[in-house]
């Protein structure tokens, strides 16, 4: 019986979609993310009204990422 190759089973890395709560967090100064981080925190900022005020500020994210983010079911928490 012959050994296993060095090759065996190679497949292809599964593909984990950004998340764009993360990558505008990456974006910002560590000031801007702690303030960003806080804000996802609060439970009185809710979804959409976060993205409207963060739209308003130039920085263009829409509320189902942002409730993805909260609620754990990103690739940051996969």
């Amino acid at each position: 019986m012959k050994g296993k190759t060095m090759l065996e089973g190679l497949t292809p890395p599964k593909k984990i979609p950004a998340c764009k709560v993360r990558a505008l967090m990456e974006s910002l100064d560590d000031k801007d993310k702690v303030s960003l981080k806080a804000a996802l925190d609060n439970p009185d900022w809710g979804h959409q009204g976060l993205a409207l005020e963060l739209n308003k500020r130039g920085l263009f994210i829409s509320e189902h990422p942002i409730r993805k983010h909260r609620i754990g079911r990103c690739s940051c928490h996969a």
